[in-house]
């Protein structure tokens, strides 16, 4: 754990996105599944979850029938995996680091076909998992929704990868049918995208009055942390007094920059759809809320909702947790770009879990 000093002031530079692990993982395992071990060899950038679903498929690819699946601290690769790992014969051990093991997970002991029932609010990596797994099974199953399922972007990432690799998903209103015994094609001409999530800490600091241009994302991808672009300008944007509605239900990751861009603004936000927040490597309504109260900002935290009264003006500088959370981390550097002083983070390696070169590309700006 390494702790890092910013200067505080605003930013102006050039950034390629880094790669989008959502995408990235979804094209491993395709293509694991397909046969095709290309995508395993360690390439540079790699997250640390990437990482962690490439070491956990490799170990997946041995003859051993309960292998050691290190999933670190990846809730996607644990919850990717769980029922893949089953469809494909293996009786798996699991190591987890951090929160990872105290988050919800669904174990399989068997993975039968047959219809599957959830609730639209379950994390969409658990839908994920079961559309990369039933295809491989003899018979058909389904997959059934008893509310509206809320994260339908991620899933429709996964039903674009599974199309990409000759998986047929038919698609129904209240979910999903999935034939068996399909066989997955490789796909290596497939580019991992540009990830929006990781770009979002830029757009951030650009709303608060930075010059950074950011280039690498697809704008018609259907990551949902794209639509950080219209709510940084929208809270940004708000008068004094004035008050702004955001659901981060759908796109729960940008939250923490969202949170910041409100606390630096004039007006008052309202976030929507938190619960899941408290659920993360972090509980990431605490965090934000310990952060921007040290920023100078007022917060008000209910079950399911958060509101940041912004101070239309600098924020304060000085020392902040970053509770071992990636976002959260680079969340509080977008608050040193318009702090009255320096910002001290007291681990910045944790960034390495979706952005590894983020505070060496922020430390290489120009500040003004």
């Amino acid at each position: 754990m390494a702790g890092i000093t910013l200067k505080n002031g605003h930013r102006r530079g050039q950034v390629v996105a880094p790669r989008s692990k959502s995408h990235e993982h979804r094209l491993l395992i395709a293509d694991f599944l397909a046969g095709d071990m290309t995508r395993l060899a360690p390439a540079e950038g790699d997250a640390d979850d990437i990482i962690a679903t490439k070491r956990c498929l490799a170990a997946l690819a041995t003859d051993d029938p309960s292998p050691l699946l290190d999933c670190g601290e990846s809730g996607s690769t644990r919850r990717f995996l769980a029922p893949i790992a089953v469809a494909l014969g293996k009786s798996p051990v699991y190591k987890t680091a951090g929160r990872l093991a105290d988050r919800p997970q669904i174990a399989y002991d068997e993975l039968k076909p047959g219809e599957f029932l959830l609730e639209g609010n379950v994390s969409s990596q658990f839908v994920t998992g079961l559309l990369f797994a039933l295809p491989l099974l003899d018979g058909d199953s389904s997959i059934r929704f008893s509310s509206p399922l809320q994260s339908k972007d991620y899933v429709e990432m996964t039903r674009r990868v599974l199309i990409g690799a000759g998986i047929y998903i038919g698609v129904r209103e209240d979910g999903f049918d999935i034939p068996g015994a399909q066989t997955y094609m490789p796909q290596p001409d497939a580019q991992v995208e540009g990830d929006w999530s990781g770009a979002a800490f830029w757009y951030g600091m650009n709303a608060l009055g930075s010059e950074i241009m950011v280039s690498g994302l697809l704008k018609d991808s259907v990551q949902p942390d794209r639509a950080v672009t219209e709510l940084v300008r929208r809270i940004a944007t708000a008068w004094t007094g004035e008050k702004v509605s955001v659901d981060v239900s759908g796109c729960p990751d940008i939250f923490p920059v969202l949170s910041v861009v409100a606390g630096a603004s004039p007006g008052e936000t309202l976030f929507t759809g938190t619960r899941r927040l408290r659920i993360k490597e972090s509980d990431r309504v605490e965090a934000m809320a310990e952060a921007l109260e040290r920023f100078g900002v007022d917060t008000e935290a209910e079950e399911n909702a958060f509101t940041v009264r912004g101070v239309g003006g600098p924020l304060h500088g000085g020392s902040f947790s970053s509770y071992s959370d990636h976002r959260i981390a680079m969340a509080v550097a977008v608050g040193a770009t318009v702090a009255d002083g320096e910002v001290e983070i007291d681990d910045a390696d944790c960034a390495k879990k979706s952005y590894p070169a983020f505070f060496e590309t922020f430390g290489n700006m120009t500040v003004f």
